[in-house]
């Protein structure tokens, strides 16, 4: 009696360390490291900072690519199946635990939706300049330079001919006359390339044309 009452433990405890080790080899449970879950069976709040990318994925039913996809990396290479999640903040700035089961308990369900790249700055919109007053009354439908002298005409060289001549009001074939070039001449061509182009053409006859025009 008293050795079947040390014995039966024993056996309790050989037979479901058998079972256990029997389903990882079968590929039926996945280990986290802290605990042992089915495979397929993880809940999207049970992705914790201790648990790699693959075994995520095994318990969740998904692939290491849909992980990574949903954390949206700006470098897909610095994440592998055995990241864990607690390190991923330092290889992604900005990348949120919280956020990500958001936007996989969104893929789980059918509507997989990306996190914004952490990297990602909002795009500048241009704001319109107002039209100004003229002395007569009318209104300029752009401001453009005053004055008289090649040195208010604020031309650079990275502009193009077409861009001259739309920020000061221009035809744009007579500047390119008086700026004595051919008539064939690519106005979508940068200032300084058009100098290196054509000899004894530069900026400075630019901004001398444009006084004239103006």
């Amino acid at each position: 009696m008293n050795r079947l009452t040390w014995i039966s433990p024993i056996v309790f405890v050989v037979v479901m360390l058998g079972t256990v080790g029997v389903a990882q080899l079968s590929g039926a449970w996945v280990t986290t490291g802290k605990q042992v879950v089915a495979a397929g069976k993880l809940a999207v709040d049970d992705v914790k900072g201790s648990m790699t990318l693959q075994v995520a994925a095994d318990g969740l039913g998904v692939t290491v690519d849909d992980l990574i996809t949903l954390i949206n990396p700006s470098d897909p290479s610095l994440l592998t199946p055995a990241t864990l999640f607690k390190d991923i903040e330092a290889l992604v700035p900005g990348f949120d635990l919280a956020a990500f089961r958001e936007a996989l308990r969104a893929f789980l369900l059918g509507r997989a939706s990306p996190l914004p790249t952490p990297s990602a700055s909002p795009t500048a919109t241009a704001v319109p300049v107002p039209p100004t007053t003229s002395s007569s009354g009318g209104v300029n439908p752009s401001p453009t330079a005053t004055g008289t002298g090649t040195g208010d005409a604020q031309v650079k060289g990275s502009m193009t001919l077409r861009q001259v001549a739309g920020t000061y009001g221009l035809s744009l074939e007579a500047l390119v006359v008086e700026c004595g070039l051919p008539a064939d001449v690519d106005v979508d061509k940068t200032l300084r390339d058009l100098s290196a182009e054509n000899p004894g053409f530069d900026v400075e006859a630019v901004r001398a044309a444009v006084e004239r025009l103006r």
